[in-house]
């Protein structure tokens, strides 16, 4: 049994705070990837959300850009550059660069809670599941969405 993490708390917090039929449920196994997630919760790999942050490098200041992308997907670097509204280098970050902006440590990012000064975007493809999974905070915790939902609690663009 893995107990939960501040992180998973605080995810808890806010679902309780802005949607009270949202609840977070702990995984037998890991979900450190979306194939794991997916063959954890007996769901189509796409339906879970992949929480991905992006550095645009400009004139040496850092521009984190959250994505959430559908877990058989690839994000299109192009778009979510253009999307984001930054000039500059995408890069993928370091963990340290994605725990210092997001919270979380890589394979538990939560789309919620991020901070509103980072754009987050939301991969269109998303809307083909009725039900979508993210991560909670915590590699083995997670929640369930709509799309309309996860729109609503990100208040991310979707593109």
């Amino acid at each position: 049994m893995v107990f939960k993490s501040p992180s998973v708390i605080k995810v808890e917090k806010f679902l309780i705070d802005n949607n009270k039929n949202i609840k977070v449920i702990q995984l037998n196994e890991t979900a450190r990837s979306a194939r794991e997630a997916a063959q954890s919760l007996n769901t189509e790999e796409g339906s879970i959300v992949k929480s991905l942050l992006f550095n645009i490098k400009c004139k040496n200041k850092d521009n984190p850009v959250m994505a959430f992308i559908a877990g058989d997907k690839q994000g299109n670097e192009k778009t979510i550059q253009l999307a984001s509204g930054f000039e500059g280098k995408l890069a993928r970050p370091n963990a340290e660069y994605v725990k210092k902006y997001t919270g979380f440590s890589i394979g538990g990012v939560s789309p919620l809670t991020i901070s509103k000064k980072i754009p987050i975007l939301i991969d269109l493809s998303l809307n083909r599941f009725n039900l979508l999974w993210a991560s909670a905070g915590h590699t083995h915790w997670v929640f369930s969405s709509s799309f309309k939902t996860l729109i609503k609690l990100t208040n991310g663009q979707v593109i």
